[in-house]
C-alpha cells in the first residue's frame, strides 16, 4: 500500500498507533505461502494416485507439508488482521494499534518460520522440525475484549481455513484404504470437531453484538482456530495422529479437567484466568507458587470441584467473567490459583456457597503458612474485587491475618 500521508500520521500519532511499515513488508514477502500451499495439496494428491496410503507417507513430504500448512494459517491471520484494521479505521490507514501490531506481527514471523522449516524439509529428507507437532497457535494478545477488528479478521480467517480443510479431508476419505480405517475415523472426528465449532462461531455473529455476545463468539471462535490448526497439521502429515495426545486449549476455551495433579495431561493453571494464564506461566514466582500449591494441597478434588462447578455454572449462561462498567474484564484474583473474577447472572451454589445473582466470586486455594502448620485454605470468596498486586504465596510464611 502507499505510505500514510501527513494527516494519517497526524491522526494515527494522537491515537498512539504504530507505523505498520514492516508488518505490510512481512505481508508482501509471504504471498509466496499461497504458491506452496496450492503445490502442496497437488502432492498430496499425487501420493494417494501412486497407491501410498496418507499415513504411509515419506517423513520428508509430511514435515514439509506440515510447515506449509501452519505459515499458511499465521499468514492468512496476519494479512485477514490487517485488511479488517484498514476497513474498520481507514482515516489512519497505514497504522495499527499496539495490540494489533504486536499479534500481527507474532504471525507474520512464526509464518517466514515455518515457510523457513519447509524449505529445508523440501530440501533435506534427514531435517527433523525443532519444534512440537502438532505445534500450538500463538499466544493470544492479552487484551479483553478482544477488538472487533480482531473478531472480524478470525471469523474470515475461519473461512478460508475451513475450505483447505474440507478439502484435504475429502481426499483423505477417499485414499485411505481399508487398514487405515480405524485411524482415518479419528481424524475425521478432530476435523467434524473444528468444523462444527467454526459454523457455531460464524452462526453466532452479529456486526452490532453486545459486549458478551462478542466475548461468546471471541471465545469460540479461537477454540475452532486452534482446532483447524492443529487438524490440518494432522492432515498434511496423519503420522502426527499417534504422536502426541490431543492439545489442550487456551484462552477461555473448555481444557480437561479430569487428571489429578501427578497425571498425565493434568494442567496445573487449568484453575486460572485462562486469558492470562499464558502470561503467569512465564513469571517463574508465579510457576513456583501454583506449583506448591498443588504439592501441598490435601485435596486436590475439592479445589477441582469448585472450579468445576463455576465451569459448569458458566456453560449453563448462570456464570459470567466480571466486568468494569466500561466493559474491561475485572481479570484475576491476586493469590493462588489466581481464578478469573466471575459475576453470577443467576443465583448459584458453588461448593457449598451460594452466591446471589448480580454477586461478583472467584476462588481461593492456598499453601500460604501450611508448612508452619496453618491449614491449607480452599474457599470461594465474595467480593466487588479491584486490581491488585499479585501474591506469591509463601507456605513458609505465616499469613497476613488469620481470619
Amino acid at each position: 500500500m502507499e505510505r500514510p500521508g501527513v494527516w494519517e500520521r497526524v491522526r494515527a500519532f494522537a491515537r498512539g498507533e504504530r507505523d505498520a511499515e514492516l508488518l505490510y513488508a512481512y505481508k508482501r514477502a509471504g504471498t509466496q505461502v499461497h504458491t506452496l500451499l496450492d503445490a502442496a495439496e497437488r502432492r498430496r494428491f499425487g501420493q494417494a494416485a501412486s497407491g501410498a496410503g496418507p499415513f504411509d507417507m515419506p517423513a520428508a513430504v509430511g514435515l514439509e507439508l506440515v510447515c506449509i500448512w501452519n505459515a499458511f494459517v499465521l499468514q492468512t491471520l496476519g494479512d485477514r488482521m490487517l485488511e479488517a484494521d484498514e476497513a474498520d479505521d481507514p482515516a489512519t490507514a497505514g497504522f495499527v494499534p499496539p495490540v494489533t501490531y504486536d499479534q500481527v506481527q507474532a504471525y507474520y514471523t512464526g509464518a517466514q518460520r515455518w515457510l523457513a522449516h519447509a524449505s529445508r524439509a523440501g530440501h533435506d529428507p534427514s531435517f527433523t522440525v525443532p519444534e512440537t507437532l502438532p505445534a500450538p497457535l500463538p499466544a493470544w494478545s492479552p487484551v479483553e475484549p478482544c477488538p472487533r477488528a480482531h473478531l472480524g479478521a478470525m471469523l474470515a480467517a475461519l473461512r478460508s481455513l475451513g475450505l483447505h480443510a474440507e478439502a484435504a479431508m475429502n481426499e483423505l476419505e477417499g485414499a485411505a484404504p481399508a487398514a487405515d480405517q480405524a485411524r482415518l475415523s479419528r481424524l475425521r472426528g478432530q476435523y467434524a470437531q473444528a468444523a462444527a465449532s467454526a459454523r457455531y462461531a460464524l452462526d453466532m455473529y452479529r456486526p452490532d453484538a453486545g459486549a458478551t455476545l462478542h466475548e461468546e463468539i471471541e471465545t469460540r471462535a479461537k477454540a475452532a482456530l486452534e482446532d483447524f490448526y492443529r487438524v490440518g497439521q494432522l492432515l498434511s502429515y496423519p503420522a502426527l495422529l499417534g504422536r502426541a495426545p490431543e492439545a489442550p486449549r487456551r484462552a477461555g476455551t473448555a481444557r480437561p479437567a479430569g487428571a489429578l495433579p501427578g497425571q498425565p495431561g493434568f494442567d496445573p493453571w487449568i484453575m486460572t484466568d485462562p486469558h492470562t494464564a499464558d502470561s503467569l506461566r512465564r513469571d517463574p514466582q508465579a510457576a513456583r507458587v501454583i506449583a506448591e500449591m498443588w504439592a501441598l494441597d490435601p485435596d486436590p478434588r475439592a479445589s477441582l470441584g469448585l472450579w468445576r462447578d463455576i465451569e459448569a455454572a458458566r456453560a449453563r449462561g448462570a456464570v459470567t467473567y466480571a466486568r468494569h462498567p466500561g466493559g474491561v474484564l475485572i481479570g484475576y484474583y491476586f493469590c493462588t490459583p489466581y481464578a478469573a473474577i466471575y459475576e453470577a447472572t443467576q443465583a448459584v451454589v458453588i461448593g457449598d456457597t451460594p452466591v446471589p445473582r448480580g454477586q461478583r466470586f472467584t476462588i481461593e486455594c492456598a499453601a500460604e503458612g501450611v508448612r508452619l502448620g496453618y491449614p491449607f485454605k480452599r474457599e470461594v470468596v465474595l467480593g466487588q474485587f479491584r486490581a491488585a498486586q499479585i501474591d506469591y504465596c509463601d507456605p513458609d510464611a505465616p499469613p497476613p491475618h488469620d481470619d
